[in-house]
This record gives structure tokens, C-alpha cells and sequence, in this order.
């Protein structure tokens, strides 16, 4: 069956393999061809692109020389007018600076009109036109100028001269001459127009192809791009899809699932391996099988043996053992089936044996546990007795500690407190004098602030007095008339500061007054302190005085203490050594009713072990 599914499998590979063979394009050769096409595309457009830049950058020149000609010719059409207004000029006047100026400005024409036929050059139509320019300028200025300055300057200063110039049939009609210059300059001009519109128009077809150009072509570019990525994504996505199809159907657990070759590129090559590999793995399974089976028969035989021996069965045997694993692991369970046997055969004799000496061993193993247990219970009763004894005089030791601690630290205590109530009345001594001192030194600011409403008062009259004398001195500067008048200005400003010194007065007496009502009440106030300093300065000394009777008492309560402390250290010592000695003897004791708790319950196990072995032992059989 499988070598019939390969053949059909091989039939379907050629078909394959001749449709891959009408498409020998690979991947990569597909995305460098329509890259390149794209990129094709981009280098004509830019060749167009750079063509008819060319050709508008060209036209700019032109343009820009046009422009150039157009300015020469401006520029000559101005020295041509700035020539004959000199010319006028000098015809008015007869300015000897004029006909100078009309002269440099006649030398000037000749290197306009070079320069200009030098711009024309590459036009023979425009070169033929400044030629003859360049021919009529010097007739104009031989025939005309010259002839009309020579006549102007003959004419010199005299009346009518200019009238006389201006009669001239050429200055009034206009000269033939000038205006074949003009008007050749004016057709030069307009050639030069004609050729920059027509330029201009050629321009903007240039433009207008261009842009259809860069349109068309990055449509094109647009077109075969989106072409490009559809091909690529069907040449990609479709081999793709079949083979994870075929994946798909594989990992199902269809065997004969095969992927397609839709071409001979990268995929199709996939796509063939992921065929082999199919093949393969099928070809795989199909040897697993069979070796299966095999496998499967010699483990059933193996399986009724150990069954067998799982019952306590050991009579089977094993055969066909081989070379591979199943093999070897028939030789295995044969070799442990043998030595089972001989090994049951020894259990059997010697849980006979095991039985009849764990029975004696249990027997004496209980009268020791007995007496072990009797032993061990008086041994408690005396540890807890001995505990009993030895924490009482560890908390009495602990109580006595506590009190002689406390004792000690009343103590100190005492003679601290003495010592700071000391201190604290030395302190408040201090208080009593200084509160003396600042109730005198009040009392001196008391009587200054008298003295100073005197010195006030005085003051106060002064100012008085000098008001009624600037009164009486701007009475008598009024009567003194316009010579006592600065007298007067004096006058009224002394009495002014005489004003303002009594307002200061009455301020000053105001605070003073303010000040002795503050330091009457400080020294009433400093007098109730003064008195409850002393007073407390009595209590502290009594407080003192009932410390120092306190501390001589404690200090009385110390001796007792040590010795009371170490009589009841000397019990605690003894105490700890009973409980010691006792807690060793019941541990001793313990352990030996834990090692024959422990032997008993052993010799017990060991019983039903050997009564468990013995009768574990005679469920199999042995006999061949």
C-alpha cells in the first residue's frame, strides 16, 4: 500500500516539476525585473526632464540676451537724446562747457553703437540694421551738428543768436537723418520684442510638455508599481496558501498531504522540500509501526510472566530473550525470577526463627518498661518539689535585689534633691537681692522723672515768657512801621518755636506722667514678688530640712539589705544545684524509660513483622 502511495505521489511530482518548468523565473530575478522596469521609467523621465530643462535654460539665455540688446539700444537711444540736448543747450547759451559737453557726449555714440553690434552679432538682420545706425551717426554729426555749433559759435555773444539758430529750417522740420536712426533703433527693438514673446510662447510649451510629461510618466511609474505589487503579491501569496494548506492537512494527520509546486522559484523549491520531508516523515511512521507491533508481541509475553509473579506466582519462565532492549529486559526478569525464589525460600526459614525470639524479647522488654516508669515518676515528684524550692528563692532573691536596688536609689535621689534644693535656695537669695536692687533703682528713676517735671515746668514758663516778648516785639516792629517789618518775620517765628515748645513740653510731661504710673505699679508688683520669694525660700528650707531626716533613715535600711541579700544568694546557689542535680537524674531517668518504650514498641513491630513476613512469604510458590 505505502509503495503504491509513493509511485502515485511520484506520478503527481513531474506534473509539478512541468509547470514549474514553464515558469524558470525566480523571486529575486522577478523583483530586479520590475525594479528595473520602474527604474527604466524614472531615467527617461528624468532624461525628458533634463532635455527640457536644457532646451528652457537655453531660452532663458536667449531671453537674458535679448534683455542685454534692449538695454544697448536704450542706452544708445539716451546718449543719442543726451547729445542733441548739449547740442540745444549750447545753441541757447553758446556756453563754451556746453559745446564740450556736446562733444565727449558725440565721442560717446560710436562705443554705444560697437557695443551693440557686438550684442547682435549672432542676428544678421539686427547687425545689418545697427550698421547702417553706425553709418547715419556720422553723417548726422557732420552734416548737422557740426555745421550748426560752427555757425552758433560764429554767431558768439551777439543779440539773436539763438533766435537766429532756432530758425534753422533743420531744427524746426526735424533732421532726415535722426530720424532714420530712430526709427532704425525703434525696428531693432521691435525685432528684439518679437523675439522674446515668440521665446516666451516656446517656453511655455516647453512647460506645458514637460508637465504632461512628468505626469504621464509618473502615472506609468504608479501603473506598473501597483502591477508590479500585484504580481508579486500573487506569485508570493498563492505558493504560500497552498503550502500552508498542506501544512495544515499534515499537522490534521492526513499521511499523503502534499504542497503543490505552482513554479521553480524560491517557493516551488519550498514547497518540493516540504514534499520530501512529507514523504519522509510517512516512510518514518510506516518502520515505527511495524517495529511496533514486534515490540508489542514480546511485551505481552513478558506481561503474563511478571503478571504471574505479581500474583506470587514465580513458577513462569521467560523466553526468547535476544540482543535488543526487549531482549535484555527478558533476560532481567528471568535472572530476578530465579533469585526471588532462592530469596523467598531463605525468608521463609528464617521468620520461623524471628518469630520465637521476638517473643521472648517482648516479655522482658515489659517488666523493664515497668519498673523504668515507677522509677522515672518518683524522680518527677522530686524535681517539681526541688523546683518549687529553688524559684521561691530566686523570686525572694529577685524582691531583695529590687528592695536594695530601690533603697540605693532613694538614696541618691535624696542627696540630689537636697543638693538642688540647696542650690534653689542660694538661687532664690539671689532673686531677693536682685529684686531689692530693682525696686531701689525704680524708686531713683521714680525721683528723676520728678526732677525732670520741674526742669518741664521750668521750661514751660520760659516758653511763656518768650511768647509775651515776641508778642511785645511784633507790637513794637508794627509800630516801627517798613523798617521793623524783618523784625516782625523774627518775631512771629520765635513765637511760633515758642508754641512748639510748649507742645513738646506738654507731650514730654504726658510721658513722664505715663512712665511714673508704670514704675509705681513695677515697684508694687516687684514688692508681692520680693515677698513670695522669701516666702518660698521657708518652704524650700523646710522640704530640705525633712530630705535630710528622710535620707539618714534610708541610709539605715542599707546594711540590713546586704546582709539579708547575701544569706538569701548563699540559699539560691544551694537551690539551683539541688534542682540540677535532680533535673540529670530525672533525664537519666527518662531516657532510660524512653529506651525501653522505644525497645518495646521495637520487639512489637518486629512481631508483626515477622508474623506480616511469615505470612507474605508462604503466598508464593516456588516449586517449578
Amino acid at each position: 500500500m505505502h509503495q503504491a502511495k509513493r509511485s502515485g505521489q511520484a506520478a503527481a511530482m513531474p506534473g509539478g516539476g512541468g509547470r514549474a518548468g514553464r515558469r524558470q523565473i525566480s523571486i529575486k530575478q522577478k523583483l530586479y525585473l520590475a525594479f528595473a522596469s520602474i527604474v527604466a521609467i524614472i531615467l527617461l523621465l528624468l532624461a525628458l526632464a533634463y532635455n527640457n530643462f536644457t532646451n528652457m535654460a537655453q531660452a532663458n539665455e536667449l531671453d537674458k540676451h535679448s534683455m542685454q540688446v534692449l538695454l544697448a539700444i536704450d542706452k544708445l537711444n539716451a546718449d543719442m537724446l543726451q547729445a542733441q540736448v548739449q547740442a540745444r543747450n549750447y545753441y541757447l547759451n553758446g556756453d563754451p562747457q556746453a559745446m564740450a559737453a556736446t562733444r565727449r557726449e558725440l565721442a560717446d555714440l560710436p562705443a554705444s553703437i560697437a557695443r551693440l553690434q557686438a550684442r547682435v552679432s549672432d542676428n544678421p538682420a539686427q547687425l545689418a540694421r545697427l550698421r547702417r545706425v553706425a553709418g547715419l551717426v556720422p553723417q548726422w554729426i557732420a552734416q548737422v551738428v557740426e555745421p550748426q555749433m560752427a555757425q552758433r559759435q560764429a554767431l558768439g555773444t551777439q543779440a539773436g543768436a539763438a533766435d537766429a539758430i532756432g530758425q534753422a529750417l533743420q531744427l524746426k522740420l526735424g533732421n532726415p537723418l535722426v530720424r532714420s536712426i530712430y526709427q532704425a533703433l525703434a525696428e531693432a527693438t521691435a525685432e528684439e520684442n518679437r523675439l522674446l514673446a515668440q521665446r516666451s510662447l516656446a517656453a511655455r510649451d516647453m512647460q506645458h510638455n514637460m508637465l504632461l510629461v512628468l505626469s504621464a510618466g509618473g502615472a506609468v511609474c504608479v501603473a506598473l508599481a501597483l502591477l508590479v505589487a500585484w504580481a508579486l503579491t500573487r506569485s508570493l501569496t498563492l505558493p504560500l496558501g497552498r503550502l500552508t494548506e498542506a501544512v495544515g492537512q499534515l499537522a490534521a494527520g492526513r499521511r499523503g498531504a502534499r504542497a503543490e509546486v505552482l513554479a521553480a522559484d524560491e517557493l516551488g523549491l519550498v514547497a518540493q522540500e516540504f514534499n520530501r520531508m512529507a514523504q519522509a516523515i510517512e516512510d518514518n511512521l510506516a518502520r515505527e509501526q511495524a517495529a511496533g507491533e514486534q515490540l508489542r508481541g514480546q511485551v505481552d509475553l513478558l506481561l503474563v510472566v511478571v503478571s504471574k509473579a505479581a500474583t506470587g506466582d514465580l513458577s513462569g519462565r521467560v523466553d526468547g530473550a535476544g540482543d535488543d532492549a526487549i531482549g535484555r529486559l527478558g533476560g532481567g526478569v528471568a535472572s530476578m525470577l530465579d533469585s526471588l525464589r532462592g530469596l523467598i525460600d531463605n525468608v521463609q526459614r528464617a521468620g520461623i526463627q524471628v518469630t520465637t525470639s521476638a517473643t521472648e524479647i517482648a516479655a522482658s522488654a515489659r517488666q523493664q518498661e515497668a519498673t523504668g516508669i515507677e522509677q522515672a515518676q518518683t524522680s518527677v515528684e522530686v524535681l517539681s518539689t526541688t523546683r518549687e524550692i529553688a524559684a521561691n528563692t530566686s523570686a525572694l532573691l529577685a524582691t531583695m535585689r529590687e528592695a536594695s536596688a530601690v533603697a540605693d536609689f532613694t538614696t541618691s535621689a535624696t542627696a540630689g534633691a537636697q543638693q538642688q534644693l540647696g542650690r534653689m535656695d542660694a538661687t532664690m537669695q539671689h532673686m531677693v537681692a536682685a529684686t531689692d536692687s530693682i525696686n531701689a533703682k525704680l524708686a531713683a528713676l521714680s525721683d528723676k522723672a520728678s526732677n525732670i517735671n520741674g526742669v518741664l515746668t521750668t521750661i514751660t514758663k520760659v516758653a511763656d515768657q518768650t511768647n509775651i516778648l515776641s508778642l511785645n516785639a511784633a507790637i513794637e516792629a508794627e509800630k516801627a512801621g517798613e523798617a521793623g517789618r524783618g523784625f516782625s518775620v523774627v518775631a512771629t517765628e520765635i513765637r511760633r518755636l515758642a508754641d512748639q515748645t510748649s507742645v513738646s513740653t506738654w507731650d514730654i510731661e504726658q510721658m513722664l506722667k505715663e512712665m511714673q504710673s508704670a514704675v509705681s505699679a513695677s515697684v508694687m508688683g516687684m514688692d508681692k514678688f520680693s515677698e513670695e520669694i522669701r516666702r518660698s525660700v521657708g518652704e524650700v528650707r523646710q522640704v530640705g530640712e525633712q530630705l535630710s531626716g528622710v535620707m539618714a533613715q534610708v541610709q539605715k535600711l542599707a546594711p540590713q539589705f546586704d546582709a539579708v541579700l547575701q544569706g538569701m544568694q548563699s540559699q539560691a546557689v544551694g537551690a539551683a544545684q539541688i534542682s540540677s542535680t535532680m533535673t540529670q537524674l530525672n533525664d537519666a531517668t527518662q531516657q532510660s524509660v524512653d529506651s525501653l518504650k522505644a525497645t518495646s514498641e521495637a520487639v512489637h513491630q518486629l512481631q508483626y513483622a515477622a508474623a506480616d513476613l511469615q505470612a507474605s512469604v508462604a503466598n508464593f510458590a516456588v516449586a517449578a
